[in-house]
């Protein structure tokens, strides 16, 4: 499904649909609202700066567990601007964590979360673009991206494997094996390479 608002479309595809249906007829939409509206300040995050520095994106893809940005050529662009752009949406869900800390403890939480979260050292995150922006400064894209291959699995398989013991522990908590499951994932089922 495609809405267009002037030259940006909005993309939404079939599983995305099918899993806020999902959460609507489970009546349990309060927390996943939450997450979804903190997803939104981050990606907000990277499109505020990307219009200040002059690129303009295309559209904004939402899938069931990925919201992505669709971009013009951004990563032609000076190294400075693409950090910036790069730390915008962690640091968007951060200040709005700090601004509301005290106002609605439970969406800060969130926010914060979500902040943090995308500063991991993996290839679907911001952390993981940082750490490439870092490494093609210095090595060839092909050995970057490798390396941040790497990085992301160093990443991924303690979250794994404390994610399982927690499950285990609890009987009902499987965020971090959910987390550790996705960072995993993610190096084989991205649309495309990092920048």
């Amino acid at each position: 499904m495609r809405f267009k608002i002037n030259r940006f479309s909005v993309y939404l595809s079939f599983p995305a649909i099918a899993l806020i249906s999902i959460i609507v007829i489970s009546n349990s939409y309060t927390n996943y609202l939450l997450c979804f509206l903190a997803i939104i300040i981050h990606e907000l995050g990277h499109l505020v700066f990307m219009y200040l520095f002059g690129y303009n994106p295309l559209g904004v893809s939402i899938k069931a567990f990925n919201i992505s940005i669709i971009e013009n050529k951004r990563y032609n662009s000076e190294f400075s601007k693409d950090i910036i752009i790069t730390l915008a949406g962690p640091l968007f869900n951060i200040l709005v964590s700090l601004i509301l800390l005290f106002f609605y403890r439970e969406f800060a939480l969130v926010n914060l979360f979500v902040g943090l979260f995308n500063l991991l050292p993996a290839a679907s995150l911001d952390g993981g673009q940082l750490i490439y922006l870092l490494l093609v400064k210095r090595f060839t894209p092909e050995i970057s991206a490798k390396i941040l291959e790497v990085i992301t699995i160093i990443t991924a398989l303690p979250i794994f494997f404390i994610g399982i013991m927690v499950m285990l522990n609890s009987k009902y908590n499987f965020s971090l094996l959910f987390i550790g499951i996705y960072l995993i994932l993610s190096l084989f089922f991205r649309d495309e390479k990092y920048l």
